[in-house]
């Protein structure tokens, strides 16, 4: 077999070559010059960012007899014998199929054996988050202190799972994304070399999909001069990688915004029965809402993004990635359709410095065909519903209640698709029961977005969980945060012998009348528009 795949050919032989790690390459390249270079290294970073490859090229320059400006000569004998594959004296261990302490205890055994040809002997173990717990203990004492022949080079994409006695034992050097214009003049030249045709806004979308990998962004170039006959273009990347256009996104998301879900998920459904990526999809939405953001903040999309991040979350762990997804455009589907309701947000903020619910009742609107009437706008709303149900649930705090309700949480799923409740049963899947009594139930979720749009709704959650668990609560929706600080608060007062004791909810009806005159035809589609604001007219 004589064709080498592109990544391979292309792997940096000297510190100079390796792109993106401009900081790494001069700490590595002074040191050795200084002949300072510490005993064990460690370097951390994401997968295809040059780890291995600068290790190999370390190993290399320790060991030249005739290094210059960092650069090894690959002349002498230590040179010729290090680019060898087959090198005894370079030690590759991949910690991923060789993690156990039988390993560890071999490697041990040989350390102390002089270099067959070279100065020094290098061991590059590579995934080493992978040893197990006893390997990482046999490794302890040799790492500390390892014969002044032997140097170690441990690479890790997750340096969380190594233990910080390995980390404390070791020189850190932390790799990063490569950036995208270094990617893009990486790939450029790759493809001038190699005669590949190629247009710039097909690389541009390689280093977009590579995410700051190089091995993979060369890899991807690689892939799509096989695919293609004539110049790659845009949608051939795509092609290969089952992604959807730019163009195609910018349209899917902005009908999630306008809560156009049924046509969502229509294009979604075809977009799959296509091949394409659905995790892809979903993240290219994603980052679209994201630079949306900067521009246009608002409750409702902060809430699609909430939603989206929790659905691709889900995604990624199992292989149910069209379920999560639809159920997360589901949710989306119960937002609130009109993104800016500045009549529904001052009739929720009247009682000043409270924490109001929506309204509890409201006439039926009458629209008279006169040209121009009176408006008056008649509710009920309650008033300081947090606090007020949360000191009453607290009065009535009942352990077993709500451990009988936390065991039987799980009957919301055989009511997801219901018809009547099955919106709000995928919302209520998501909270946490922290607090119940025989007619109170508080209900913890992590998102503000969530608990102000449950308070708002709090009577259909209510005849939801009445439904399904043939009892009536009074429920109330709070964050994490919230439940926290509650929680302290109840600790703090019964250590103080402080009770709860139950208060009533207070109502208030609120009558906002005014003289203007206001033209009938405004009045009925002001009544279509905001179909829950109660607008009467007058003589």
């Amino acid at each position: 077999m004589s064709y080498q795949t592109l990544y391979r050919k292309y792997r940096p032989k000297n510190l100079n070559e390796v792109f993106g790690q401009n900081i790494i390459t001069r700490i590595l390249t002074n040191a050795i010059e200084s002949d300072k270079f510490a005993h064990a290294y460690l370097f951390t970073g994401p997968r295809g960012c040059g780890k291995t490859s600068v290790a190999k090229i370390v190993a290399r320059m320790v060991n030249c007899t005739n290094l210059k400006d960092g650069v090894p000569c690959n002349k002498c004998v230590n040179c010729m014998v290090s680019s060898q594959d087959n090198c005894v004296d370079i030690i590759e261990i991949d910690a991923a199929s060789n993690n156990g302490v039988d390993e560890i205890r071999e490697l041990k055994n040989n350390v102390s054996i002089l270099p067959s040809n070279l100065k020094y002997k290098v061991y590059i173990i590579d995934e080493v988050h992978m040893l197990s717990t006893g390997a990482f203990n046999a490794l302890l004492k040799t790492l500390e202190e390892p014969p002044e022949h032997v140097i170690f080079i441990l690479a890790t994409t997750d340096l969380e799972k190594v233990p910080v006695t390995i980390i404390s034992r070791c020189q850190t050097l932390e790799f990063k994304k490569i950036n995208n214009k270094d990617m893009f003049d990486r790939l450029k030249q790759i493809s001038k070399e190699e005669n590949i045709n190629i247009s710039d806004e097909a690389i541009n979308e390689i280093v977009e999909e590579s995410d700051g990998g190089l091995r993979d962004a060369i890899g991807l170039l690689d892939l799509a001069s096989s695919y293609s006959d004539n110049t790659i273009s845009v949608d051939d990347i795509m092609t290969i990688n089952g992604n959807v256009s730019m163009n195609e996104i910018e349209n899917i998301t902005n009908d999630i915004i306008n809560l156009e879900i049924p046509k969502v998920i229509e294009k979604i459904n075809d977009l799959n029965n296509g091949g394409k990526d659905l995790i892809k999809l979903t993240e290219k939405i994603i980052k679209y809402l994201n630079k949306f953001l900067v521009e246009n903040t608002n409750t409702n999309i902060c809430s699609i993004y909430e939603i989206l991040l929790d659905s691709l979350n889900n995604m990624k762990k199992t292989n149910l990635e069209t379920d999560y997804l639809m159920l997360g455009l589901y949710k989306i589907s119960l937002l609130n359709k009109e993104f800016s309701t500045p009549m529904v947000e001052e009739q929720n903020t009247i009682v000043e410095g409270k924490e109001p619910i929506v309204e509890v009742k409201k006439d039926e609107p009458i629209i008279e065909s006169k040209s121009s009437k009176k408006v008056s706008k008649k509710e009920k709303i309650v008033v300081d519903i947090k606090n007020v149900r949360m000191n009453n649930v607290f009065a009535q705090a009942d352990k077993e209640i709500l451990k009988d309700i936390k065991s039987n949480w799980n009957k919301l799923d055989e009511y997801t698709l219901d018809r009547k409740v099955g919106a709000y049963v995928c919302e209520l899947i998501d909270v946490t029961p922290v607090v119940a009594g025989k007619d109170y139930l508080a209900l913890s979720h992590k998102y503000d977005s969530f608990v102000d749009k449950g308070n708002s709704n709090i009577f259909d959650y209510e005849d939801t969980i009445k439904k399904i668990f043939k009892k009536n609560y009074k429920i109330v929706f709070i964050t994490d945060a919230e439940w926290k600080k509650f929680k302290e608060e109840y600790i703090n007062n019964s250590s103080k012998g402080i009770k709860y004791e139950l208060k009533e909810e207070t109502v208030e009806e609120i009558d906002n009348s005014t003289e203007d005159t206001v033209d009938s035809d405004i009045i009925k589609k002001a009544n279509e528009l905001f179909d829950n604001i109660e607008i009467e007219i007058e003589e």
